[in-house]
């Protein structure tokens, strides 16, 4: 709906507080005409009537699209948020499918995991999601501020590093989505959210823009566009965007997303940049009195300045250098990426210098004090004492020496920042893998319990020795055997006889094209866009998926891609993948086990399989090989890295980049995992076992630098020739 004149002039005239979160809308075009299916590019049968597998529970809130409800999945028994979209929500459709579309792409642990889009018996079309309990950033901030100077104030909860470890991970999910080619555009407290377990969520990507589509706002010509200023409305009730909207909220958006030109990931920096003041200073970063005001200050970047201390807590210069450079008027003023942004307050909150405020000579002496106090006031007693004797060369060579600690410390600084950004990655693989794991567990209990008995060639590990093979079986180096990546091989216990399980065998038929799917996921490959030769010619050369299979409570094992070498005593239930996963729930990280095949040693995620009464049917799982991990572990933009382990949190090796290529025999080895080694460097182990985010140890002429996982309670350690980086 476009605002009349009459309309646009009362808007001018509204209340302080009715313009706090006003929002500008630009209509996405008219949708009337267009069903859920057709916006949602699915098939009609493959929209799902809500009411015929969740029960909703309880009303959760209300926003401009809709209503939020706690509901119960029957299928799966447990509880999902359900987004109801409001049939008096207008342009809501198109973007409540856009939404689910763009959110369910994302897998990240900080932004909510979509489950499926519904439609109830109302013709209202319904998204499902994990059902997330906590606080908003907003109530965060109100409550950290309302503690501060009182006993009720926890410094780990409420202190000023807590809020900045918070919106850390708000930055790692932007980074994320950044890289996936996605900008928010309404990044504000209110669509950012902690779980009951500290979690972190950003949420709301109703509004999201891929960065490889035209900008939207330029149609709509900005705030200070007047004649052509469409849907001007106002929102009572708090931080809520407004339905329609496709700039964001002024309070935290960007001045070049305000004009509509050039918006793309420095925006949502610029909008983060904000979150971060207000999270400082427990105050709004822009007060906005009246419309005009409005169109004066976010065209022009203006953001309020620092307040003074409240109570007992101040903004550090270092501080506020960061987020001043972060919400520059110019994007090319602010950090080259949300990535760079978040590293430099991580070095903030490590100690360390910040490129937005370098050190100077004063800086640099008082913040070694600060970590050393006692080695550097024995110094400066030395010092004094040697004063009358220290000639104009030695105080050259002093201040020589700081120059040189000081880039010393930039170098170690820029070691830290390089390891986290390889186990970022390295993370992202990992929930890659769980997502498709979870896929594979509700493909097979669905076949399990729901899928025809049809019949098909089953092929089993003899069959690839016989006389009449897969027409697609090639040798294939990885799995040093022939192995057909157009079937699955179906693997019996001992004590098994396949008449005795034929039939579930049969019902899983559809299971070989769910698991050559997640192989090629696993690499980021849609294999729709791929004709069968390229895909092929992909999963020879390998995917991060080395085997991907289900085993069965009767003894069945489905293994992807098929082959031939196995034990003649091999028992699925009896492998330490299925043993160590049984009465556990969700996707589950296995200790390294050496492959029975032979190919090598195998780090496992797993997922048990239970049907509607909760009994076991089975245990999924999708492996990587120890070679793919170490290559993960490889950090190409170091110079000079002798070696690279994984350590779990009791600081044994779990992986040594050294172990690359080392093989298992051909045999159930025991059923046992992979020995576990030991580093011999107590202070890295402290580290492990104490939690620390990143950091470095200096061990003899080289430095140890590490950096924590979040999908894994592991480290990445990286040993650097110190002498090759001036260290």
């Amino acid at each position: 709906m476009n605002t009349t004149n009459d309309e646009f002039e009362k808007t001018l005239d509204a209340s302080p507080g009715e313009l706090e979160e006003v929002t500008v809308a630009r209509a996405l075009g008219d949708t009337s005409s267009k069903n859920l299916a057709e916006l949602a590019g699915a098939s009609a049968d493959a929209i799902r009537p809500l009411e015929g597998r969740f029960a909703l529970v309880s009303r959760l809130g209300q926003g401009g699209m809709g209503e939020v409800f706690a509901a119960r999945d029957g299928m799966l028994n447990r509880e999902v948020a359900v987004k109801v979209l409001s049939s008096e929500a207008e342009v809501g459709l198109a973007r409540f499918v856009r939404e689910a579309q763009v959110t369910a792409q994302l897998s990240h642990p900080n932004v909510i995991p979509v489950y499926g889009l519904e439609e109830t018996n109302q013709g209202s079309p319904a998204l499902t999601m994990k059902l997330i309990r906590g606080i908003t950033f907003a109530e965060y901030i109100k409550q950290c501020s309302a503690v501060l100077g009182t006993s009720d104030y926890d410094h780990e909860r409420h202190g000023q590093i807590g809020r900045i470890e918070h919106f850390l991970r708000v930055c790692d999910a932007i980074s994320y989505s950044h890289s996936r080619g996605v900008i928010h555009r309404d990044l504000k407290p209110d669509n950012l959210m902690i779980g009951a377990y500290g979690e972190v969520y950003v949420m709301d990507w109703g509004i999201a823009r891929l960065l490889d589509e035209p900008d939207d706002e330029s149609a709509s010509g900005g705030l200070e566009a007047k004649a052509g200023l469409a849907d001007i409305s106002t929102v009572n009730d708090g931080m809520k965007t407004q339905v329609g909207a496709m700039m964001g909220t002024p309070r935290y958006m960007s001045p070049e997303q305000a004009i509509g030109k050039n918006v793309g990931p420095k925006s949502d920096q610029f909008s983060l940049g904000m979150v971060l003041f207000e999270m400082l200073t427990f105050t709004a970063p822009r007060e906005i009195e009246n419309m005009s005001e409005l169109l004066d200050k976010v065209p022009a970047g203006i953001r309020d300045s620092f307040p003074k201390a409240k109570q007992s807590e101040t903004v550090s210069l270092a501080l506020q250098a960061i987020v001043d450079r972060a919400t520059s008027k110019d994007p090319s003023d602010r950090y080259a990426s949300v990535q760079s942004f978040s590293d430099d307050l991580r070095r903030y909150v490590h100690g360390e210098e910040v490129h937005a405020r370098p050190d100077n000579l004063v800086r640099s002496v008082w913040r070694r004090v600060q970590r050393h106090p006692v080695a550097v006031m024995l110094t400066l007693l030395i010092v004094i004492s040697m004063a009358a004797a220290i000639s104009t060369i030695s105080l050259y060579r002093g201040l020589e020496a700081e120059r040189i600690s000081s880039t010393r410390g930039q170098t170690l600084a820029d070691l830290v920042a390089t390891v986290n950004q390889r186990v970022h990655e390295f993370d992202s693989l990992l929930f890659r893998v769980e997502g498709l794991l979870e896929g594979i567990s509700t493909s097979s209990r669905e076949q399990l319990e729901h899928a025809p008995v049809e019949p098909y060639r089953i092929i089993e590990p003899a069959d690839l020795k016989g006389a009449n093979p897969p027409e697609d079986i090639v040798e294939v180096q990885r799995y040093q055997q022939r192995a057909s990546f157009d079937h699955c091989v179906v693997v019996l216990a001992p004590d098994v006889k396949m008449p005795e399980v034929q039939d579930q065998v049969f019902q899983l038929g559809g299971l070989q094209y769910v698991l050559r799917d997640a192989a090629l996921r696993s690499a980021r490959i849609d294999a729709s866009e791929l004709d069968k030769s390229q895909a092929d010619t992909i999963l020879r050369e390998g995917t991060p998926i080395h085997w991907a299979y289900v085993g069965l409570e009767n003894g069945v094992m489905i293994n992807y891609p098929a082959n031939e070498k196995y034990p003649p005593d091999y028992d699925p239930r009896k492998r330490p993948w299925y043993v160590s996963n049984l009465s556990k729930h969700g996707a589950i990280w296995g200790d390294i086990y050496p492959d029975a095949s032979g190919t090598g040693y195998l780090m496992p995620c797993n997922q048990p399989i239970y049907d509607r009464a909760g009994k076991l049917l089975g245990v999924a799982g999708l492996d990587i090989s120890m070679d793919t991990v170490i290559d993960e572990m490889d950090i190409p933009e170091i110079a000079g890295v002798k070696e690279t382990w994984l350590l779990d949190d009791a600081g044994r090796v779990l992986v040594s980049s050294e172990e690359k290529g080392r093989k298992s025999a051909l045999s159930m080895s025991g059923n046992k995992t992979k020995a576990l080694g030991v580093l011999g460097i107590p202070e890295l182990e402290t580290h492990a076992r104490k939690g620390t985010t990143s950091g470095f140890v200096v061990d003899d002429s080289d430095v140890l630098v590490f950096a924590r996982f979040k999908a894994l309670p592991w480290i990445l350690v990286a040993r650097v020739d110190a002498l090759l980086h001036d260290l």
